[in-house]
């Protein structure tokens, strides 16, 4: 069963196509067996829904469906543009402590010196 906030946001979804009166459009009558088989098929997908990450998406790929449809859309557009969800916000780096980052520079430094002298012997040329 589809959780409650994803069928308010589907419901709300088909009463904006219904507005635009496309070709093919479901009777009035009929409107609420749309919604169940919208409904059906996107639970036959194996998602876990979040409320969260998926209720911004699911409103953007409405909207898209509003601007490029001239006839009724299937459930197959609105998930192929339903799109990714967004990615994770990144993590804050670790806390360095001072004594720590000294280490980290003169390692740095020493492998920047053992670099210089490796280049320089292969690049001497031999007579």
């Amino acid at each position: 069963m589809v959780e409650k906030w994803l069928e308010r946001e589907i419901a709300r979804g088909l009463q904006g196509l219904i507005a635009l009166r496309l070709s093919g459009a479901p009777a009035d009558d009929s409107v609420t067996l749309t919604l169940d088989v919208w409904l059906a098929a996107i639970e036959s997908l194996s998602v876990n829904w979040n409320e969260q990450l998926d209720a911004e998406r699911v409103r953007r790929a409405f909207r898209t469906l509003y601007r490029i449809c001239d006839r009724w859309p299937p459930p197959k557009v609105f998930l192929d543009n339903l799109g990714n969800r967004d990615p994770p916000k990144a993590l804050p780096p670790p806390p360095i402590s001072e004594e720590q980052r000294k280490k980290n520079v003169a390692l740095l430094r020493e492998l920047m010196k053992k670099l210089g002298r490796e280049k320089s012997m292969y690049s001497k040329k031999e007579p």
